[in-house]
């Protein structure tokens, strides 16, 4: 009995922080063949009348034929048929059945602690296959998105070189407002495209030994026109013995203009944005402190929930999504990195961003 507990314990921390349902599989039948010391394990689904293999963890020829299943799903534990048992997963709506071949039987004894791990199983695919229909939804909707506003964005540009013919001044500030918020919905696509990616566990990296001082450099270029708009003084502090970072290069300037364009959009106009970077331990601290509204105790504790915005008015004069900072935190997170933000109503905001230094600098 001891001995379950303590598996399960391990099955828990083995799923908790996986996000896509083959990662989930492979974890659990990694962990079940290896307590029930069976030869090969694999997960079994009706699928239009006939049974498929919807993952197998070492052979999956091996599970390719036509099975004799169990009737019943609701039976406690592991069902005996020949050289394989089978436990329950229960889904919403289905039932998927875990195979071992050959287990040792007497493993299987313990038919609640098995009941147990096949619903903890179950929990952790059915949410990670939830966020893949969500993936799949936002997938498909970004890329319906995408081909009118290339359009949009397109035939607006034409206009403002004059290719219809020389515009009148009102006319110039309707093109750039068409412009403007073109952008900003290539923004929001580009987001719901990374939120899609860390939830499913589909984000790829590339990651590369970079200069920190480089990236802020650079993301302060980029923004250099937005901060200059609002009359921000912009104050650079940088420790002389900066060690180099791993990071994704493109998505470090995209998190960094990320927090550099809340710090300036909730800043009132002539406001101070102070950005320092030193070395803490074997990470990299780099801090993005403005004078701005402040966040309310309350608000912070929302702050990275996906689409959630403050019912403060002065933050929702600014428009936005409320996405951005969900986005930050799941790749920093990917990149061994974290953030954490310290705020107070009409106090300002410190946001800050910690990476790993890259070994040997």
């Amino acid at each position: 009995m001891e001995a379950m507990s303590i598996a399960l314990e391990e099955l828990a921390r083995s799923l908790r922080d996986l996000r896509g349902s083959s990662a989930i599989r492979q974890a659990a039948l990694a962990w079940v063949v290896r307590w029930t010391r069976g030869a090969d394990g694999a997960f079994l689904r009706r699928e239009k009348g006939i049974w498929r293999c919807q993952e197998a963890l070492r052979e999956p020829l091996r599970w390719e034929k036509e099975w004799e299943l169990p009737e019943r799903a609701d039976l406690p534990g592991w069902q005996e048929h020949g050289d394989v048992c089978f436990l329950a997963i229960p889904l919403r709506g289905t039932t998927e059945w875990l195979g071992v071949w050959e287990p040792d039987l007497a493993t299987l004894m313990d038919a609640r602690a098995w009941s147990v791990a096949g619903l903890l199983i179950g929990l952790a695919l059915e949410a990670a296959l939830d966020r893949e229909t969500q993936s799949a939804f936002l997938s498909t909707a970004v890329h319906e998105l995408r081909l009118p506003m290339t359009s949009i964005k397109g035939y607006a540009d034409l206009l403002a070189k004059g290719m219809a013919g020389p515009l009148t001044d009102p006319q110039r500030r309707f093109v750039e407002i068409i412009r403007s918020n073109i952008d900003r919905l290539a923004g929001l696509a580009n987001d719901l495209l990374e939120y899609s990616r860390i939830e499913t566990g589909r984000l790829r990296l590339r990651q590369e030994i970079i200069a920190m001082e480089e990236a802020l450099k650079e993301t302060l270029q980029r923004m250099r026109e937005e901060i200059e708009g609002r009359a921000h003084h912009v104050e650079l502090d940088l420790a002389g013995d900066l060690p180099m970072v791993v990071a994704d290069r493109e998505r470090l300037i995209h998190i960094l203009s990320k927090v550099l364009d809340n710090a300036a959009k909730y800043t009132p106009s002539g406001g101070e944005i102070r950005i320092r970077a030193i070395q803490t331990g074997d990470a990299v601290l780099c801090e993005i402190a403005d004078s701005g509204i402040g966040i309310s105790t309350e608000d912070q504790a929302r702050l990275f929930t996906p689409f959630w915005r403050s019912e403060d008015p002065r933050v929702r004069e600014v428009p936005g999504f409320g996405l951005s900072l969900a986005v930050v935190r799941g790749l920093l997170r990917a990149m061994g990195g974290e953030i954490e933000i310290e705020s107070a109503p009409g106090q300002g905001t410190r946001v800050r961003i910690r990476l790993p230094c890259a070994q040997g600098t």
